[in-house]
């Protein structure tokens, strides 16, 4: 290879893993990685493209027009939420793969540059968010007002101090953890104080701020893609952060013991509007601090909100939870499935965010309660619903992308067969 061919693989090799390098380290699945990655590879003048891709590291390869190939591998080392970045990437991605621009690499280069520099959430409207969020998880959990106004300050003070944890690079059981224990000491000290009588609504709603929803999302759709092995290292992940939130709620309930009598705090509120409204409103927070653009956040609320009216009518009707979270799980797919065609965007970047309500956050918490508590019993039993609604709910994304991608299939093949008039 010439100098100059090799500097053009090189430099196509560093945008294509550069572009995969975002998208994993925001949240995003391991095929969409890969698919973002080959596209970006082949459109810039790459004549075969192949990539590797785990939730930990990203590998491509690319074949010049002489059939030689170079690799390169890029070690992911941190990850976090940011739907924006996913999203722009995407549509950078589309942007290329469109006009093939094969001498624009500086320009590619850095308009990747400038999205990796887009400025965080400001702190305080974070703090603002998730305290919004947990009041209307309380209140969607039949709270009082009382309690869902204790949520909100509990929320907010549990995202500043993970916010100052933040410097100390923590690993993300230890983060988790922290987090939950947060939550159930300053729940505790609330019943202390008598601002509560329980702390059993407060923690449930604050805790879903920090259920891995997206862990969840992803590995389902990574395992709907063929990808087993990134989609079971997901799900693993999804049991660590489940582990490390009810090992932290348990140190808490420790250290200010619930009385044996504890009565399940998870129900839910009556008003089919109310709860339309405060399941959005929820939605909306979380799209917010996932950096989900402004436009956005209004669909993924009413996905969200369309979602948890479909869980609460069949729940009523059926009497039948599981039945209810696989169909209100199966209606946010579906509605953020349109969204993405329509929007030209990725479906995950409205599935997180609006499927959060469902995330049986309550059923964790109050699994771990039972075991502090001894009644082994009673936590075997809320153990297996919560596994149950995670996989009812699991499925009913599984469902919506299946159907979405038997009907991409279809639409590319009716494409593909028609022939222009002569």
């Amino acid at each position: 290879m010439t100098e100059r061919k090799i500097a053009d693989m090189d430099g196509i090799l560093d945008i294509a893993l550069e572009s995969g390098t975002l998208i994993l380290q925001s949240g995003g699945e391991t095929y969409r990685t890969e698919e973002t990655m080959i596209t970006v590879a082949e459109s810039l003048g790459a004549a075969e493209a192949s990539a590797f891709v785990t939730p930990t590291v990203a590998i491509l390869t690319c074949v010049d027009a002489e059939g030689r190939s170079r690799t390169k591998l890029r070690r992911i080392v941190s990850r976090t939420i940011n739907l924006g970045t996913i999203a722009r990437v995407n549509a950078l991605s589309r942007r290329i793969e469109g006009r093939r621009p094969r001498n624009d690499l500086p320009l590619i280069t850095a308009l990747l540059a400038r999205i990796r520099s887009i400025p965080e959430r400001p702190v305080f409207a974070v703090s603002f968010a998730t305290a919004v969020a947990s009041f209307c998880f309380s209140l969607m959990f039949r709270g009082t007002p009382g309690e869902a106004l204790t949520a909100a300050a509990i929320g907010s003070l549990m995202r500043l101090f993970l916010f100052a944890l933040a410097p100390l690079a923590l690993s993300g059981f230890i983060y988790n953890a922290l987090g939950g224990a947060v939550i159930s000491l300053l729940s505790g000290l609330a019943v202390m104080a008598g601002l509560v009588g329980s702390g059993g609504n407060v923690s449930i709603s604050v805790l879903m701020s920090l259920v891995p929803g997206l862990a969840i999302v992803n590995a389902i759709r990574d395992i709907i893609a063929g990808d087993l092995v990134a989609g079971s290292a997901r799900l693993m992940e999804a049991f660590v952060i489940a582990a490390a939130l009810s090992l932290g709620a348990a140190f808490g309930l420790l250290v200010f013991p619930v009385g044996g009598a504890y009565a399940a705090a998870t129900g839910f509120h009556e008003s089919l509007g109310l709860s339309f409204l405060l399941s959005a409103l929820a939605a909306g927070s979380f799209a917010y601090f996932f950096h989900i653009s402004k436009y956005d956040i209004f669909w993924t609320s009413v996905a969200g909100g369309f979602g948890w009216i479909t869980f609460l009518v069949l729940q009523r009707s059926l009497g039948a939870p599981i039945a209810a979270y696989l169909a209100g799980a199966l209606c946010v797919g579906l509605i953020s499935e349109i969204l993405a065609i329509v929007f030209r965007k990725p479906a995950t970047v409205y599935i997180v965010s609006g499927v959060i309500p469902f995330v049986p956050g309550g059923g964790m918490y109050e699994t771990m309660l039972y075991s502090t508590l001894g009644n082994m019993d009673a936590a075997a039993r809320t153990g297996f619903q919560t596994l149950s609604a995670a996989a009812a709910i699991a499925v009913g994304i599984a469902v919506a992308s299946s159907v979405a991608r038997l009907a991409a299939r279809f639409i590319k093949s009716r494409n593909r067969g028609r022939r222009p008039a002569r």
